[in-house]
């Protein structure tokens, strides 16, 4: 099976490392697998940093000539049996290389964002693709509200990770003492891209308002803005000014080998407000035995049961998350509980193998429906 995963966005986030993490996955196993990305885009960029096979392809609009031919030559000269479109434009090429040439298409939807339907978004989410990968239930649920997929032929693709990488033997005690954090202080964590629906605003107000009763406990924000988000990074920092320049809450800026930085931490809170699906670090943190607090956004209550393997509380709320995490600072045979049951969990169900193991039965079924045979 040869598969090429074509992403048309330019900035770098979750979406963007999950495919290219699928891609080097793929490879690594013996499924050759392509990144077709724009030029200047960082996934490209990342692609070829990893030495990933890869097309530079201009993605123009949804039905631009040059772009579509483009496309469908590379699929032809490099016998591609899957194509997986991660993006509504990459999804309408899609579309069109289905109807045209017959080839396998999966439509990939990373988000828990609302979908304005109209004819042309039907025809291409019902009869462009030949399978549907989502990484919620809840994505399923709002696909199949708006009658745009048939659930029978959309597969959930669980958040997995590296077991190896996110391991709790992982020793973050000299990345700790070189940020001069005290070794006796609890380390709370918010990791992901500085923009409103992760809700870092709410995530360092609850953080303001715990450092009032705890002495004992330093802050981190691992993650960057982008240009776009910067301005609401000014806000997220003016809240806390005076914290920051205290150093017991610290920005500390985009990290590519996140394991490290997790070590570090003792707590990690998800903020979001919108969009989450299932966020892999969630499964990241689980693995490394790291106390989860999060909202009920989007896909996150299906990876997290409440009071079993973490806390869930209301989004777009500095008191709830406050009080999430003080339960943990306050009870610690609770947080050790909650560490344990979610590590047992995770290594059974969140692995980045167990993942990629439904998603290649997942292309499999597609094929079959296309009519078309998995290569022996």
């Amino acid at each position: 099976m040869r598969i090429a995963h074509i992403e048309s966005s330019m900035d770098w986030g979750g979406q963007e490392l999950r495919i290219v993490e699928q891609t080097q996955w793929l490879n690594d196993h013996g499924y050759p697998a392509w990144i077709v990305a724009r030029p200047g885009s960082a996934i490209l960029q990342q692609a070829r940093m990893r030495a990933l096979p890869l097309l530079s392809l201009e993605i123009r609009g949804s039905v631009n000539p040059t772009t579509f031919f483009s496309l469908r030559r590379f699929l032809a000269d490099n016998q591609i049996d899957i194509l997986d479109c991660h993006g509504n434009r990459d999804s309408t090429y899609g579309a069109w290389i289905k109807w045209l040439t017959g080839r396998t298409v999966v439509r990939s939807r990373h988000v828990t964002d609302p979908i304005g339907v109209n004819a042309l978004k039907r025809l291409v989410w019902r009869h462009g693709n030949d399978g549907v990968i989502v990484t919620a239930g809840r994505v399923r649920e709002i696909l199949d509200e708006a009658g745009l997929v048939n659930p029978e032929h959309v597969y959930v693709a669980v958040a997995g990770v590296d077991e190896q990488r996110f391991s709790p033997d992982r020793d973050g005690a000299a990345l700790r003492q070189s940020l001069g954090i005290p070794a006796n202080h609890i380390v709370i964590a918010n990791v992901g891209m500085i923009r409103p629906d992760k809700g870092q605003l709410h995530f360092v107000r609850a953080c303001a308002s715990l450092l009032r009763r705890h002495s004992d406990i330093t802050c981190i924000q691992l993650g960057e803005a982008t240009t776009q988000t910067e301005s609401y990074k000014q806000e997220v920092v003016g809240a806390v000014r005076t914290d920051i320049e205290s150093g017991r809450i610290r920005f500390l800026g985009y990290q590519s080998d996140i394991e490290n930085w997790l070590a570090i931490a003792d707590m990690v809170v998800i903020a979001s407000v919108a969009t989450e699906a299932q966020t892999r670090l969630v499964a990241q943190a689980f693995l490394m035995k790291k106390n989860v607090v999060a909202t009920t956004t989007g896909g996150l209550p299906e990876m997290i049961d409440h009071e079993r393997t973490g806390l869930l509380c209301e989004p777009g709320s500095d008191t709830a998350l406050a009080t999430s995490v003080a339960r943990l600072l306050d009870d610690p045979d609770l947080a050790s509980r909650l560490r344990e049951a979610a590590f047992d969990h995770a290594l059974q169900y969140m692995s980045f193998d167990y993942m990629m193991r439904g998603m290649l039965n997942c292309y499999r079924d597609a094929m079959r429906r296309s009519g078309r045979v998995e290569a022996a």
